[in-house]
């Protein structure tokens, strides 16, 4: 299986890995801003279908990770560099670990770490999908999809990239969406350990008003953690904010200290 992807730009070759079931909308806002110096690649990472079944959640991620390297080895790439945004860094979190001798350097922008009462509601979303697999099917599509959009990504702020978000997610199934969710790490709590385990020098960016995401408190912050004002949608919300970051780490000016 071969993963979709698009080129944009010119430059070392950056890798796109974005969230929850939005593909290309996620950078819209931030791929003008970064094509001027890399060549990005914006991958679009495959359904929890794999091989004609629902990869459990041990294995989803590490799927995605290997067929992320057998993308690279067809594009002749020896290195590149990541920028994952939300579900999408912990798919990053799983290639760093398995093949870091080709990462560069790793952003993980609004990292997938829930606050703790979402990740009790994923538990109980997998107790009541093991007994009624239709009702969690039927909350993940339609208005309910939509309104869980706009509070969890947005703070139920309006923006068109709400409608621009959701039209993609509609064409997504809602049994695919839920095992996305269900796979994740920890059901989303399981906590990043790339600065203990990998040389590969990882950045953190926190939205300070994410509703989704546990951002840690500056008193704990360490040295790779980056601290914006925006919420879930800070790549089409915050595109300026986050390039200003991510252009200076990817060019080597802002360094980090290696575990």
């Amino acid at each position: 299986m071969m993963l979709s992807y698009q080129l944009e730009g010119t430059g070392f070759p950056l890798l796109l890995i974005h969230g929850w079931g939005v593909t290309g909308h996620v950078w819209q806002e931030l791929a003008p801003l970064l094509s001027p110096h890399f060549q990005l690649i914006l991958v679009e990472l495959p359904a929890a279908y794999i091989a004609g079944a629902v990869a459990c959640d041990a294995l989803y991620y590490k799927t995605c990770s290997e067929l992320l390297e057998e993308l690279r080895i067809v594009m002749g790439l020896e290195h590149w560099a990541i920028l994952a945004y939300s579900t999408g860094t912990r798919v990053s979190e799983a290639y760093v670990q398995q093949y870091p001798q080709h990462v560069t350097q790793a952003i993980f922008l609004c990292p997938l770490y829930l606050r703790k009462h979402w990740q009790i509601g994923l538990q109980i979303e997998e107790w009541v999908d093991a007994r009624y697999p239709n009702l969690i099917n039927w909350f993940l599509s339609g208005w309910r999809l939509s309104t869980l959009l706009l509070g969890l990504g947005f703070n139920l702020r309006r923006s068109a990239a709400v409608k621009e978000w959701m039209r993609e997610l509609a064409h997504r199934s809602p049994d695919n969406l839920k095992h996305l969710l269900l796979a994740l790490p920890g059901k989303g709590r399981a906590p990043f350990t790339l600065t203990t385990t990998s040389d590969v020098p990882v950045l953190f960016i926190w939205g300070r008003s994410d509703m989704l995401v546990a951002c840690p408190q500056r008193w704990r912050a360490h040295a790779n953690d980056r601290f914006i004002f925006a919420n879930h949608a800070a790549p089409v919300l915050a595109a300026e904010k986050i390039a200003r970051i991510a252009l200076p780490f990817f060019s080597g000016e802002i360094g980090l200290p290696l575990s």
